[in-house]
């Protein structure tokens, strides 16, 4: 007596159940692209408000070494010769105009680079908008892929209500 063999073959998925899974690994991978692609820009914007605030603080650090040492001129021109009034007022009033100069100088420099952080806060923006709408886009792509066109979805859907039910009519006999 001779018992029935099992069948040697198996179950082949098919072929909308394979291009189910190649189109979800798409939606996976157009996903994961628009994250990076977020992910870079955020991180353009971190690095170059790093290499703005850098430039900023050279800029700042040499300005005041700079006024030190023009104040140290100054003192030590005024120290060489006391009694010479006319003289020291003329130098005393050349640095105070390379004062005004330098003061406005530096307003220039913090309005150019105000104007340079609003267009960089801008082109972020727009940016990270248009890459917010393609994860969103490519999300919802996703979605529809893993949850619509999933066989598993609806088996998911099904075991959700049921436990739903039994929640409700434990509920109930417990009240």
């Amino acid at each position: 007596m001779t018992e029935p063999k099992a069948s040697a073959t198996k179950a082949s998925p098919s072929s909308k159940s394979a291009q189910t899974e190649a189109g979800s690994a798409s939606e996976v991978q157009s996903y994961i692209d628009t994250l990076i692609e977020n992910q870079k820009v955020v991180s353009g914007a971190f690095k170059s408000t790093r290499e703005r605030g850098v430039r900023l603080s050279d800029s700042l650090g040499k300005r005041i070494t700079d006024n030190q040492a023009d104040a140290l001129e100054l003192a030590k021109k005024l120290a060489a010769s006391p009694k010479d009034y006319q003289g020291n007022i003329s130098v005393l009033l050349e640095s105070l105009s390379q004062s005004q100069a330098e003061a406005f100088d530096v307003f220039k420099a913090m309005i150019s680079e105000q104007r340079d952080m609003s267009d960089a806060f801008n082109s972020t923006a727009k940016s990270l908008f248009e890459g917010t709408r393609n994860s969103s886009k490519a999300a919802l792509s996703l979605y529809r892929s893993w949850g619509l066109e999933n066989p598993m979805m609806e088996m998911a859907k099904k075991s959700f209500e049921s436990a739903k039910e039994v929640a409700e009519k434990m509920t109930k006999s417990a009240a």
